[in-house]
Formats: structure tokens, C-alpha cells, sequence
């Protein structure tokens, strides 16, 4: 096999770190214009939208929760997704340059989600779950097999 014929899995994984980089700065971006919005009231809202019965109980519990929701948590989750789309983008140009550390960076982050992933699907299994769960194990798998692309080389401008 041809090592252009090698890289094109690659180029794949690249281009899926990169994209998943932006619709997560897009969310941590997004999340931030909840801040100081009552959320209760907002949730309550969705309810009335989606034409669910707002006085049940477990509707009810749900929106007493989402009333609790405050500016810290909102940040805390806008700087976790912010966190999240700068490995995305690391991942992806250290895959780019074809850095050995992206290469296991890429390996161990992708392989710690591995755990929920397959808990998601044996708890109830769709194609799309089992399908993120199918490619991320065989990035894990191409990426642990294929290390002759990717230098071991220290970056130097």
C-alpha cells in the first residue's frame, strides 16, 4: 500500500479534528448568551413550545433545575467547550505536521471517550452512536498502526 493511499485515512481524521473544533467554539460561544438569563423561565418556554404538560411532575423537576443554573455555570461550561475546541484544533494541526506527540495526544484523547461511547451504545444503540463509536476506535487503531507517518523529529520553524 502507497503511503499516499495510507494518508488519505489521515487527511480524514484531520479534517473531522478541525470541524469539531469549530461547532465547539461555536457552542462555547453560543452558550455564553445565556448569561444572566432566568433559565427557568426559559425552560419553562421550551415546555410550552414543545407542547409538553407543564405541570407534570417530572417536567415540573425539570425546570426547577434549570432555574438553578446561574452565570458560573455557564461560564464553566463555555470554558470547557473553549478548552475542548483548542485540543481539537492542537490535534488536528499536530496531525497536519505531522508530529509524532499529535499522534499520541490524538491516541489518548480519543481513547478516553472510547469507555462512555460504548456504555452509550450498550445502553441503547442507535447508528449514529455506534457509528462515532466505530470511527473513533479505528482512529485509535490507524493511528497506532501507521506510525511511519509522522516524524519523530522535534518542530523547528
Amino acid at each position: 500500500m502507497t503511503e499516499e493511499k495510507k494518508a488519505y485515512f489521515l487527511k480524514v481524521i484531520i479534517a473531522q479534528k478541525f470541524i469539531v473544533g469549530v461547532i465547539e467554539l461555536a457552542l462555547a460561544l453560543g452558550v455564553l448568551a445565556f448569561l444572566d438569563k432566568d433559565m427557568g423561565a426559559l425552560a419553562e418556554g421550551l415546555a410550552d413550545y414543545l407542547n409538553m404538560n407543564t405541570e407534570n411532575h417530572y417536567v415540573q423537576y425539570l425546570i426547577e433545575k434549570a432555574g438553578l443554573i446561574g452565570n458560573h455555570t455557564i461560564w464553566g461550561a463555555s470554558g470547557v467547550l473553549f478548552l475542548l475546541s483548542v485540543l481539537a484544533f492542537v490535534e488536528g494541526y499536530g496531525l497536519y505536521i505531522r508530529r509524532r506527540w499529535a499522534e499520541w495526544l490524538t491516541v489518548v484523547s480519543t481513547s478516553l471517550f472510547i469507555p462512555f461511547e460504548l456504555y452509550e451504545v450498550i445502553r441503547d444503540i442507535t447508528p449514529i452512536k455506534l457509528g462515532i463509536l466505530v470511527f473513533n476506535c479505528a482512529v485509535v487503531y490507524y493511528l497506532a498502526k501507521h506510525k511511519e507517518l509522522f516524524s519523530s523529529r522535534k518542530y523547528t520553524s
